[in-house]
Protein backbone atom coordinates (compact mmCIF):
# COMPACT_ATOMS: atom_id res chain seq x y z
CA UNK A 1 0.00 0.00 0.00
CA UNK A 2 1.22 3.65 -1.08
CA UNK A 3 1.56 5.77 1.99
CA UNK A 4 0.02 9.43 1.41
CA UNK A 5 2.32 11.70 -0.01
CA UNK A 6 3.54 14.93 2.70
CA UNK A 7 0.83 17.55 1.97
CA UNK A 8 2.02 21.19 0.06
CA UNK A 9 -0.95 22.92 0.89
CA UNK A 10 0.54 26.26 2.79
CA UNK A 11 0.30 25.91 6.46
CA UNK A 12 -0.10 29.54 7.69
CA UNK A 13 0.17 31.96 4.57
CA UNK A 14 0.06 34.96 6.86
CA UNK A 15 2.71 34.62 9.12
CA UNK A 16 4.42 32.75 6.28
CA UNK A 17 4.64 35.69 4.29
CA UNK A 18 5.69 38.08 7.51
CA UNK A 19 8.52 35.86 8.56
CA UNK A 20 9.34 36.65 4.49
CA UNK A 21 9.14 40.33 4.97
CA UNK A 22 10.64 40.29 8.59
CA UNK A 23 13.88 38.07 7.16
CA UNK A 24 14.21 40.46 3.97
CA UNK A 25 14.16 43.53 5.62
CA UNK A 26 16.55 42.58 7.96
CA UNK A 27 18.68 41.02 5.10
CA UNK A 28 18.30 44.62 3.54
CA UNK A 29 19.87 46.49 6.60
CA UNK A 30 22.46 44.09 6.75
CA UNK A 31 23.85 44.82 3.17
CA UNK A 32 23.66 48.46 3.59
CA UNK A 33 25.45 48.10 6.83
CA UNK A 34 28.00 46.26 4.53
CA UNK A 35 28.34 49.04 1.71
CA UNK A 36 28.08 52.06 3.74
CA UNK A 37 30.51 51.13 6.48
CA UNK A 38 33.10 49.26 4.14
CA UNK A 39 35.63 51.56 5.08
CA UNK A 40 34.58 51.29 9.03
CA UNK A 41 33.78 47.94 9.42
CA UNK A 42 36.01 45.10 8.14
CA UNK A 43 33.87 42.27 7.00
CA UNK A 44 36.87 39.99 7.04
CA UNK A 45 38.20 40.37 10.52
CA UNK A 46 35.36 42.11 12.55
CA UNK A 47 32.36 40.52 13.36
CA UNK A 48 28.29 42.04 12.85
CA UNK A 49 28.25 43.39 16.20
CA UNK A 50 30.69 45.69 16.04
CA UNK A 51 28.67 47.80 13.66
CA UNK A 52 27.33 49.55 16.19
CA UNK A 53 30.48 51.63 16.86
CA UNK A 54 30.03 52.61 13.06
CA UNK A 55 29.46 56.08 11.99
CA UNK A 56 27.09 57.37 8.68
CA UNK A 57 27.50 61.00 8.62
CA UNK A 58 27.24 62.12 12.27
CA UNK A 59 25.25 59.41 13.18
CA UNK A 60 25.68 56.31 15.19
CA UNK A 61 25.06 53.07 13.28
CA UNK A 62 23.92 51.24 16.34
CA UNK A 63 19.77 52.20 15.58
CA UNK A 64 20.30 50.61 12.58
CA UNK A 65 22.24 47.22 13.66
CA UNK A 66 19.52 46.94 16.42
CA UNK A 67 16.84 47.37 13.56
CA UNK A 68 18.56 44.26 11.79
CA UNK A 69 18.26 42.09 15.21
CA UNK A 70 14.60 43.19 15.65
CA UNK A 71 13.64 42.80 12.32
CA UNK A 72 15.69 38.97 11.84
CA UNK A 73 13.87 38.51 15.45
CA UNK A 74 10.06 39.61 15.22
CA UNK A 75 10.61 36.96 12.00
CA UNK A 76 11.60 34.32 13.29
CA UNK A 77 8.62 34.90 15.85
CA UNK A 78 6.31 34.50 12.88
CA UNK A 79 7.74 31.47 12.24
CA UNK A 80 7.64 30.28 14.94
CA UNK A 81 3.65 31.04 15.56
CA UNK A 82 3.21 29.57 12.40
CA UNK A 83 4.68 26.32 13.41
CA UNK A 84 2.72 26.05 16.48
CA UNK A 85 -0.29 26.46 14.35
CA UNK A 86 0.81 23.27 12.37
CA UNK A 87 0.18 21.27 15.18
CA UNK A 88 2.70 18.58 14.67
CA UNK A 89 5.43 15.91 17.50
CA UNK A 90 7.63 18.18 18.77
CA UNK A 91 6.12 21.67 18.48
CA UNK A 92 6.36 22.71 21.40
CA UNK A 93 10.03 22.21 21.64
CA UNK A 94 10.91 23.78 18.28
CA UNK A 95 8.72 26.67 19.20
CA UNK A 96 10.94 26.91 22.88
CA UNK A 97 14.63 26.96 20.31
CA UNK A 98 13.05 29.10 18.18
CA UNK A 99 12.04 31.59 20.84
CA UNK A 100 15.67 31.20 22.21
CA UNK A 101 16.71 32.14 18.85
CA UNK A 102 14.40 35.10 19.06
CA UNK A 103 15.55 36.52 22.19
CA UNK A 104 19.28 35.79 21.78
CA UNK A 105 18.81 37.76 18.60
CA UNK A 106 16.76 40.80 21.14
CA UNK A 107 19.37 40.75 23.56
CA UNK A 108 22.35 41.27 20.40
CA UNK A 109 20.14 43.68 19.27
CA UNK A 110 20.26 45.72 22.87
CA UNK A 111 23.22 44.93 24.51
CA UNK A 112 26.87 45.84 22.64
CA UNK A 113 29.54 43.84 22.11
CA UNK A 114 33.06 45.44 23.78
CA UNK A 115 34.98 46.78 21.55
CA UNK A 116 37.57 45.55 19.66
CA UNK A 117 40.81 45.35 22.06
CA UNK A 118 39.27 46.25 25.18
CA UNK A 119 38.42 44.39 28.12
CA UNK A 120 35.74 42.38 28.41
CA UNK A 121 32.84 43.54 30.50
CA UNK A 122 29.69 42.21 31.88
CA UNK A 123 27.37 43.77 29.09
CA UNK A 124 29.96 41.77 26.20
CA UNK A 125 29.77 38.97 27.76
CA UNK A 126 25.55 39.17 28.00
CA UNK A 127 26.11 40.10 24.32
CA UNK A 128 28.26 37.31 23.65
CA UNK A 129 26.68 34.34 25.77
CA UNK A 130 22.82 35.55 23.72
CA UNK A 131 24.74 35.08 20.18
CA UNK A 132 26.15 31.85 21.00
CA UNK A 133 23.22 30.41 22.57
CA UNK A 134 21.14 31.84 19.74
CA UNK A 135 23.04 30.40 17.36
CA UNK A 136 23.20 27.20 18.46
CA UNK A 137 19.09 27.29 18.97
CA UNK A 138 18.03 27.68 15.65
CA UNK A 139 19.90 24.63 13.55
CA UNK A 140 18.67 22.42 16.93
CA UNK A 141 14.97 23.61 16.31
CA UNK A 142 15.53 22.94 12.59
CA UNK A 143 16.47 19.35 13.48
CA UNK A 144 13.56 18.89 16.09
CA UNK A 145 11.35 20.12 13.27
CA UNK A 146 12.45 17.82 10.81
CA UNK A 147 12.52 15.06 13.16
CA UNK A 148 10.59 11.74 11.31
CA UNK A 149 6.90 11.62 13.03
CA UNK A 150 3.37 11.42 11.30
CA UNK A 151 2.55 11.21 7.70
CA UNK A 152 1.87 14.40 5.80
CA UNK A 153 4.23 16.58 7.46
CA UNK A 154 4.98 19.81 5.72
CA UNK A 155 8.73 20.17 6.58
CA UNK A 156 9.16 16.62 4.97
CA UNK A 157 9.64 17.35 1.51
CA UNK A 158 12.40 19.17 2.49
CA UNK A 159 13.78 17.62 5.27
CA UNK A 160 17.34 16.80 3.54
CA UNK A 161 17.94 20.53 2.79
CA UNK A 162 16.98 22.25 6.36
CA UNK A 163 19.01 19.29 7.78
CA UNK A 164 22.32 20.05 5.76
CA UNK A 165 21.67 23.46 6.41
CA UNK A 166 21.93 22.80 10.22
CA UNK A 167 24.81 20.71 10.10
CA UNK A 168 26.44 23.72 7.73
CA UNK A 169 25.35 26.15 11.01
CA UNK A 170 26.40 23.83 13.44
CA UNK A 171 29.86 23.58 11.71
CA UNK A 172 30.41 27.15 11.16
CA UNK A 173 29.56 27.33 14.95
CA UNK A 174 32.31 25.44 15.49
CA UNK A 175 35.13 27.33 13.36
CA UNK A 176 33.30 30.90 14.73
CA UNK A 177 34.50 29.10 18.92
CA UNK A 178 37.55 27.99 17.84
CA UNK A 179 38.48 31.62 16.04
CA UNK A 180 37.46 33.38 19.63
CA UNK A 181 38.93 30.69 21.47
CA UNK A 182 42.55 31.44 19.47
CA UNK A 183 41.72 35.29 19.90
CA UNK A 184 41.07 34.81 23.52
CA UNK A 185 44.44 32.86 23.45
CA UNK A 186 46.82 34.80 21.37
CA UNK A 187 45.62 38.14 21.64
CA UNK A 188 44.14 40.37 18.75
CA UNK A 189 47.21 41.73 17.88
CA UNK A 190 47.95 38.05 16.68
CA UNK A 191 44.89 37.02 15.31
CA UNK A 192 45.14 34.85 12.23
CA UNK A 193 41.34 33.59 12.49
CA UNK A 194 39.40 35.35 10.12
CA UNK A 195 36.46 35.66 12.40
CA UNK A 196 34.32 38.31 10.30
CA UNK A 197 34.10 35.97 7.36
CA UNK A 198 33.29 33.09 9.22
CA UNK A 199 30.74 34.55 11.32
CA UNK A 200 28.95 36.15 8.14
CA UNK A 201 29.27 32.83 6.12
CA UNK A 202 27.50 31.65 10.02
CA UNK A 203 24.81 34.18 8.93
CA UNK A 204 24.39 33.63 5.49
CA UNK A 205 23.60 29.75 6.49
CA UNK A 206 20.85 30.52 8.95
CA UNK A 207 19.32 33.21 6.53
CA UNK A 208 19.20 30.40 4.34
CA UNK A 209 17.89 27.70 7.03
CA UNK A 210 15.58 30.06 8.30
CA UNK A 211 14.08 30.65 4.67
CA UNK A 212 13.95 27.33 3.73
CA UNK A 213 11.91 26.87 7.24
CA UNK A 214 9.74 29.44 6.23
CA UNK A 215 8.72 28.10 2.89
CA UNK A 216 6.18 25.36 3.69
CA UNK A 217 3.83 28.18 5.76
CA UNK A 218 3.54 29.85 1.82
CA UNK A 219 3.73 27.35 -0.30
CA UNK A 220 0.46 26.83 -2.76
CA UNK A 221 -0.62 23.13 -3.22
CA UNK A 222 -0.16 21.73 -6.29
CA UNK A 223 -2.38 19.03 -7.56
Amino acid sequence: MTSPKPSTHAVSPVHGRLALGCIGLAVAISIDLHLRLSGQVSPIWQTLSEYVYGKLGSSSAAPLFSAMCLALSLGSVALLTGIAKAHRPGTTAVCVLLGVWSAGLLVCGLVPVDPDGQARSLSGQVHNIAALTAFVALPAAAFVLTRRGRDRCPWEPRRTTIRRLATASFASIGIVLAGFVCTLVIGPAQQDVTLGLFERLLFTIDVALLLTMVRPLVAVSRR
